[in-house]
């Protein structure tokens, strides 16, 4: 079995150049996964000169390791949507993934992309294992409100192959998120224009308006923010670290399996339980192939992380017995206080979007159509509503101490806690632990060659200390959710900064 994301195991895309000169362009895009390329491919479209960059590779990260459900419905329920912002803001949230799911249908269709996009119906569903009236009431009212507000919802007494209660919503989507991407970033160059990999910025001149890349600049009117949790940037320090502070950051996993053809039909289904389990279902020849998903919790606060692997295996095994498992893999999923994501100008010329909770490509899609409104003046119909500075919401509210109780909480417990080991001689080749003293802890790991890395556990962004994540390899914060290679350098935000090297 592979720990790379079947989207990227079963679709490469050729490598781009790393910066090396200067550059000046009208936008610089800054993140190259569904946000960012989408983003940049509209801005060229509408005439203006573009600069996509990525740290890693275009289309690893976040978008790599999505499970490419195209939905409207949101991890916030219409009900509860509608209590919190009323009707007619429920309904052009739900509006917004409609629309996204539309403009991907129609790029795929003008541009001749490949990338299995399908119309599938999508399931809302109890629990296969247990459940009650009142769920099953819920669910009923829940189609009612998305009937009444013009979306398609039909209450079942059996979804198909559960065979239990739940919600129908036709035309929903899927599709094969790397083939449209490799499609669509090929777009980009030329005219101006430019993808680079390997291309972190290090630098940002606001007076100036340039950044500064791979020791290069890159000058620009304005600048998008496409890396999921967003950076410093132009902002300044206060306000990007409110902002990021009211970021929740969870981790989801997903297995990848064959299955009999015909065994379920082809469609996207998930279910009421919390964290809720997710699947999808597509057609090959001979085959069919499953993607399953579930176990979210917040970025580093689960010390057994392989565990979630095998109780969602279980889970699945349940459903379909003859699965065979040949991929598995990690996401991270950004979820905000009220449930919408934040997507607008937070600073001066600088356009931010964040906290798609579980709707990654279709808000990253309607991200990038705010984007292009915003860099050539046009009005968009929901910029009030994912407004990032939104104070006054109708029936919720931020509460700051509730909502971020955890972090004092890690602090004092991490930098007070025994470490694991005092000693490096208990870790194996592959490993990570934290190793020393109460008083001076060490971040070690230990690499398939034998070399032994030490690094100071102190996450730089808000100095929470980090923990080993077996299952991924990785050193994540439980604060804040930043993730870090074994050698420490960053993987996901909000931490800007690599781990110390000691």
């Amino acid at each position: 079995m592979t720990t790379i994301p079947f989207w990227i195991d079963s679709a490469p895309i050729q490598r781009f150049l790393a910066l090396r000169k200067n550059v000046n362009v009208d936008v610089l895009v800054i993140g190259a996964g569904i946000t960012g390329i989408t983003a940049a491919y509209m801005l060229t479209k509408a005439g203006l000169s573009v600069a996509l960059i990525e740290r890693e590779r275009v289309a690893s990260i976040d978008t790599g390791h999505t499970t490419a459900h195209l939905t409207y419905v949101t991890d916030v329920g219409i009900q509860e949507l509608a209590h919190n912002f009323g009707n007619d803001h429920a309904q052009a949230a739900w509006d917004a993934g409609a629309a996204a799911i539309d403009e991907i249908e129609r790029i795929v269709q003008e541009e001749g992309i490949e990338c299995e996009f399908t119309r599938v119906p999508g399931h809302l569903h109890v629990c296969v294992e247990d459940f009650s009236e009142k769920e099953i009431s819920s669910l009923k009212k829940e189609a009612g409100l998305a009937a009444k507000l013009g979306f398609d919802a039909i209450y079942l007494a059996r979804v198909p192959y559960f065979s239990v209660p739940g919600v129908r919503f036709p035309n929903q989507a899927k599709f094969h998120p790397r083939k449209y991407l490799r499609a669509l970033v090929m777009k980009i160059p030329g005219n101006g224009s430019h993808v680079f990999e390997k291309s972190a910025v290090t630098e940002f001149d606001a007076e100036k308006r340039r950044a500064k890349v791979n020791g290069h600049w890159i000058g620009f009117d304005r600048v998008v923010m496409a890396t999921n949790n967003p950076l410093v940037g132009l902002a300044s320090i206060t306000s990007a670290t409110l902002l990021q502070t009211k970021l929740s950051l969870y981790t989801s996993y997903a297995l990848g399996a064959r299955v009999p053809s015909g065994t379920i039909p082809e469609a996207l289904f998930w279910d009421t339980r919390e964290p809720y389990d997710y699947l999808r279902l597509d057609h090959h020849p001979g085959f069919d192939y499953v993607v399953y998903g579930g176990e979210d919790h917040k970025t580093g606060q689960k010390r057994k992380t392989q565990k979630a692997y095998a109780r969602l295996l279980a889970r699945l095994k349940k459903i379909i017995a003859d699965a065979q498992v040949d991929h598995r893999w990690s996401g991270q999923i950004i979820s905000t206080p009220d449930g919408l994501p934040y997507i607008g100008e937070n600073a001066e010329r600088q356009f931010i979007a964040t906290g798609f909770c579980g709707n990654g490509i279709t808000f990253g899609t309607i991200s990038a159509k705010m984007a292009r409104d915003w860099a050539t003046g046009r009005k968009n119909p929901w910029s009030d509503l994912f407004a990032v500075d939104r104070k006054k919401i109708k029936g919720a509210t931020w509460n700051y101490l509730r909502d971020n109780k955890d972090y004092p909480y890690y602090m004092i417990k991490d930098r007070i806690a025994r470490p694991e080991s005092d000693s490096v001689r208990k870790l194996k080749r592959g490993e990570g632990m934290i190793i020393g003293s109460r008083a001076k802890k060490i971040a070690a790991f230990r690499d398939r060659t034998g070399k032994l890395h030490k690094l100071s556990p102190v996450c730089p962004h808000l100095g929470c200390h980090v923990r080993w994540n077996p299952a991924e390899s990785t050193w994540d914060c439980p604060c804040h959710g930043s993730r870090f290679k074994p050698s420490g350098e960053v993987i996901a935000g909000p931490a800007e900064e690599p781990l110390s090297p000691l």
